[in-house]
Parts: structure tokens; sequence; C-alpha cells
């Protein structure tokens, strides 16, 4: 254990034990392995709200039956460039995994590929999707709707996501741009993860229930206040649209009617609802140009001027894909409070897992 309270563990280790709670609760090791690797590589990337964190209550899902165990992935129609599919309250990071490869064989064969996909569940960290793309030198997109979390603008009811998007973008000299952000100031994964360090938040990233600003995390998501919308009105812009472009065009649960993770249903499906795009540059300027003109805006970005008191600037994606490599080399931090949850995971199924 380190002098802050955080216990150190290798990728591959974090990423075994992950996949064998999967495999206690019987889930195929192929989708287990896909959960374990997307799971361990949010940690690794310095997404701790997003990663084993939420292990416990993933597993917790799949016992009492709320998620699919296999997942069923229906592709109910398919014209052209685009798919659409039902996957049945299957779990989030199987289905997003498998649209995801879906969207980049339609693009690899129509220069795009778009797929829309209904009734999924909560997919973890939204980035990490369109990376898949990015890695076979695509451009992807993924946005998503999600649990109620927010008030509209100039409301008091939370009614709506905070409804991530991703973009990934391949580079060649330089890690790729990835640009990924849900539409409140920060997801509730951050609240929850400073409640049980017992840490205040900033005012302005939440709301209390009388709609008050408050720096109490547990006011601000779990106690029945709302998440604040980046950039108020224009947040609240960007939230409607990913709504709109997840669930009504798929014809699957608005916001309002999508359980939240933590909910307690014996009905189950959560209902999120997702979009994925891949774009072969190939079908344009070409995907070496493409690269090659991203590495040099790159560049122009961050050798432009620099703010008094900045060392450096950094591209959207920069400062997770030097925290993987740095916790590839060292092992992946987690808190005190991640770790006692892990390991009273560990003794339920019998378990190990390995720290540092």
């Amino acid at each position: 254990m380190s002098n802050n309270g955080t216990r150190r563990i290798r990728f591959d280790d974090l990423n075994l034990f992950v996949k064998q709670c999967y495999l206690a609760v019987g889930v195929p090791e192929d989708e287990a392995a896909i959960v374990a690797d997307l799971l361990a590589r949010s940690d690794l990337r310095g997404i701790e709200s997003h990663g084993v964190m939420r292990l416990p209550i993933y597993i917790k899902r799949l016992e009492k039956d709320f998620v699919r165990k296999k997942c069923r992935f229906d592709i109910t129609r398919r014209k052209g460039a685009s798919a659409f599919v039902d996957a049945h309250g299957s779990m989030g990071h199987v289905v997003s995994y498998k649209a995801m490869q879906l969207a980049i064989e339609l693009a690899e064969e129509h220069c795009i590929g778009w797929v829309s996909v209904k009734d999924s569940g909560h997919f973890g960290v939204t980035g990490l999707f369109p990376m898949m793309a990015s890695e076979k030198d695509l451009v992807g997109y993924i946005c998503s709707n999600s649990a109620p979390m927010m008030a509209p603008f100039g409301g008091r009811e939370r009614i709506m996501g905070n409804n991530p998007m991703s973009y990934a973008f391949p580079a060649e000299k330089h890690d790729d741009v990835v640009v990924d952000f849900s539409c409140s100031v920060v997801a509730s994964g951050r609240l929850i993860l400073m409640r049980k360090k017992g840490e205040k938040i900033p005012l302005g990233w939440a709301v209390d229930k009388e709609g008050l600003p408050t720096e109490d995390p547990y006011e601000g998501y779990e106690g029945g206040g709302s998440l604040a919308p980046i950039g108020w009105h224009k947040g609240y812009g960007l939230a409607v649209a990913h709504e709109i472009l997840a669930a009504l065009l798929t014809g699957g649960k608005i916001t309002r009617n999508i359980k939240s993770l933590y909910e307690e249903d014996p009905t189950g499906i959560q209902g999120t609802c997702h979009s994925f795009m891949a774009i072969d540059p190939d079908c344009f300027v070409g995907r070496d140009a493409f690269k090659n003109s991203l590495d040099e805006y790159i560049l122009m970005l961050k050798s432009s001027g620099k703010a008094k008191g900045v060392e450096e600037i950094f591209f959207p994606g920069e400062i997770e894909a030097r925290t993987q490599k740095q916790r590839l080399e060292k092992g992946i931090l987690i808190s005190e409070a991640t770790c006692r949850e892990l390991d009273s995971l560990a003794a339920r199924l019998g378990l190990d897992i390995k720290y540092s």
C-alpha cells in the first residue's frame, strides 16, 4: 500500500481478476474477456470512475439476473452502411464492443458505417469504443443516452441523462486524438468515487434536490441531486441531440425511462441506447495523408503560446495515453476504498486478487 491509501496492481493481473469474476457468475469466456479488458483498461488510462470501481455492481446485477449473462445481439435491420441492433438487456460493454466492430466492418465496405442499438446497458468508458476504429486507421464516434442525471436547462427535475459522446482520430507519430466527455460537468462516477474517498466536490459540479449548488457528492447525485450540464444551455442542447441520435432513432427508451445502474428493479433491463459510427479516411484525403495532417495539427496545438504558469499544452487523449504507458510499467493505482470492495468480492466468489 502507498502512503496515500492506494494500492498498485499490474494490468495483466487486474485483467485476469476481472475476467475470473465474470466467469464465476456464468458469463461465457469470450465475453468475460471483452469486459475484463475494457474495465482494466479504464483504470490503466486513469479513468477510475468507470473502471473496476464499478465491478461489484456489475457482478451483483448479473447475479440477480438484471442483465443477460450471454449477450444477445440481434441485427434486426441492415441496409447499406447502416445496421440496427436489439440487445435485449445484454451487458453494455459486450454490446458496444460488437456494435463498434460492426460499424468498422461497414466502414471498410462502404466508407462509413453507422450502427444504432436499443435495450443495452451501462458500457463504462465511452472513448474505448471509437478507439477500436482509430486503431484500424479509421475515425470513430459514439453517442449514448443514460439513466436520469440532469435537469433540463431552467428546470429542477432530474429527467435527462448526461448522454456521453466520444470521437477518436488516428495520427501517425502521435497518440490518437480521443475526445471523450459527457454533457455534464463531470460524470456521476466521479461523485461516487469522491463520496467513497470522503472528499468534497467543487461548487458548479452538481446541485442538490432543491436545485441549490452543493459540495456534497452524495447530495449532488445519490441523494437525489442533479449533475450540472457543461456550458449550461449548450450542454443541455448536446444532451438533447444525443438522446435523439440514440433513443429516438432506435425507438428505444428515452432517458426518463432508463433504469439506474444502482437501481434494484426486477424487470432488469436498463434500456440504454447507443449509436456508433466509423469513417474511412481513404474515401476522402487518404489514410496516410489524414494521419500526417493530424500530426501537423497536433504540433501546431502543442507549440502554440502557453498561458502563464502552463508548462505544456495537451491534445485530447494525450494525458490518458501517457497515464497508460506509465501504469503499464509501474502498475495501476487503485484507491483503498475500491480495494476493500474488490477484496470483499474476491472473498465472496472464492477468488484471489494479486496486488503488486
